[in-house]
């Protein structure tokens, strides 16, 4: 059974376990009822990763006829191995929406010059991490003092902040590595990084048992916190079509609430018919879904709705963070993040 890497996400962030054809017709801006052929609005959203469970709440949505409802025609662009990054494709015209898997490729993308700005953010915690095992827990970053650290390349400077943010010596052996744990289990390192959605399933069906046999441990436990998988966009066209990315994140929302009630309906979506070429497990996809939902909600999710940004703490721990890792410039948090699209959508509630 094919249990897929995280190869675009760890190399594009640097954390393992961390764009077009007009679509609103005359290019101008939208009125917030529906525009185009057959009164609909067509939109492009990039994926950052490939077809998968992933975006169980975007599967949910389009299958229950949200974004119909919202006089929307999405079409989703998956990403992967042989695919362009999303903010790639986002400059390059090739979509209206992008969500980079990673915050960094977001940030990176601003840095070198795009006026993009997100508004939304799939993931409130990242699910990047470090796996180990009982025989030699690595649960902090003191804990990785004079260990072997499995890795894929990039993801070294996130490992030294950790260890930097800590006080403690940046005192280890790198071990490059591919994107399946098995170097860790045959005792070839002491931790390995890792997708916490992912590589963990491969451990479980090998009969091993969380927090018992295993541990994971996220970057933001390692003091290192991130979101991921951002929404964003070109500036000018979220100023000229406001209306329809409100209309997008709402049905987009409500498929997400939808997805906390049964993980294994986006798990069969996705099987089915989303990722039907891929080769997919049904009870690994589902098991992903079951594992992905708690990273999706915080206190802020709680009180106001899912998929929100807090701009002061990505100028504050976040940032923290990216500094510690050598990332540079840092770009002023006021001119890449919007909040008021989501206002708008939820107007003082919690739910859709």
């Amino acid at each position: 059974m094919p249990t897929w890497s995280r190869r675009r996400f760890l190399h594009t962030a640097g954390l393992a376990g961390l764009g077009l054809t007009a679509a609103c017709s005359g290019g101008g801006g939208d009125t917030g009822a529906p525009t185009g052929g057959g009164g609909t609005t067509s939109l492009r959203v990039a994926l950052g990763w490939i077809s998968n469970v992933e975006f169980a709440g975007f599967w949910i949505a389009d299958d229950r006829g949200y974004y119909a409802e919202e006089g929307l025609e999405v079409e989703f662009l998956p990403g992967g191995p042989n695919a362009p990054r999303t903010a790639q494709t986002l400059a390059a015209g090739g979509a209206e929406i992008a969500i980079p898997v990673a915050m960094q490729e977001f940030i990176s993308a601003v840095n070198d010059g795009n006026d993009f700005v997100a508004y939304g953010t799939m993931f409130q915690n990242s699910p990047a991490a470090w796996l180990s095992l009982a025989a030699r827990p690595v649960r902090t970053a003191r804990d990785a003092v004079g260990a072997r650290v499995l890795g894929q390349q990039g993801v070294q400077p996130y490992v030294e902040a950790a260890m930097r943010l800590a006080g403690v010596a940046a005192d280890y052996e790198f071990i490059p590595v591919g994107y399946e744990p098995s170097p860790l289990v045959e005792g070839q390192g002491d931790v390995y990084t890792c997708f916490a959605t992912n590589q963990p399933i491969m451990l479980e069906q090998q009969g091993m048992v969380a927090d018992r046999d295993f541990f994971v441990t996220t970057y933001e436990q390692l003091g290192l916190p991130q979101y991921a998988s951002m929404l964003c966009s070109q500036r000018s066209w979220l100023d000229a079509n406001r209306p329809v990315v409100e209309r997008f994140m709402r049905a987009t929302i409500r498929g997400w609430q939808d997805n906390a009630a049964d993980p294994s309906v986006a798990a069969r979506l996705a099987v089915e018919n989303y990722g039907a070429d891929l080769g997919l497990d049904l009870a690994q996809q589902t098991r992903e879904n079951e594992l992905q939902i708690p990273y999706t909600q915080s206190e802020l999710t709680q009180a106001n709705g899912l998929f929100r940004v807090d701009p002061e703490r990505i100028s504050g721990p976040m940032y923290t963070a990216y500094a510690a890792a050598g990332v540079s410039p840092l770009p002023d948090v006021s001119r890449i993040i919007d909040t008021s699209v989501l206002d708008a959508v939820f107007q003082g509630r919690s739910t859709i």
